[in-house]
């Protein structure tokens, strides 16, 4: 079973609406660490953007392996289980980056009806700093139901940002 016309409208829906995310990292050991972020994504859905400080153990877990996993979902919605975003190449933004994440991340703050953050804000020492990741894969969560309406099967099906983004 793939996804439907109305899973794409739902995921869409959720973009609109969500305000934060769950981001997976892995520790040193090689458990899991999971953490609840504001989630800020760029208008193509390429790039994952979140704030954080250096010394967080997710920042620490990202600088040393550079991967993370992120799931954005409404827990009042019936049978749809959110979107699943696999990172890559996940670091804390350079210089020469941080325009472009302030600009997603203002974009995002102004949907919200927050005022923007100055560049000044995550170059401030000891303070928070901007983190990105690009988006390897996004997936969506289809839930399988038998005649009786009990679910027979759950799967995760791959989505294009060009279909969330259109």
């Amino acid at each position: 079973m793939g996804k439907t016309d109305d899973q794409i409208v739902l995921v869409k829906e959720l973009l609109k609406t969500v305000r934060h995310m769950a981001l997976a990292t892995i520790n040193d050991g090689g458990s899991p660490h999971n953490t609840p972020l504001f989630f800020i994504c760029n208008e193509d859905l390429s790039k994952i953007y979140w704030g954080s400080h250096p010394n967080s153990l997710h920042s620490r877990n990202i600088e040393r392996t550079g991967l993370g996993y992120v799931v954005v979902y409404d827990s009042n919605t019936q049978g749809f289980g959110g979107l699943y975003i696999k990172l890559k190449s996940a670091r804390c933004v350079e210089a020469d980056e941080l325009p472009e994440a302030l600009e997603a991340h203002n974009a995002i703050r102004a949907r919200w009806d927050k005022g923007p953050l100055d560049i000044e804000y995550y170059q401030r020492p000891g303070g928070q700093r901007m983190y990105c990741a690009e988006v390897e894969k996004i997936e969506t969560y289809v839930l399988c139901k038998g005649k009786d309406g009990h679910i027979t099967e759950e799967k995760r099906v791959e989505v294009s940002a060009e279909e969330l983004t259109q």
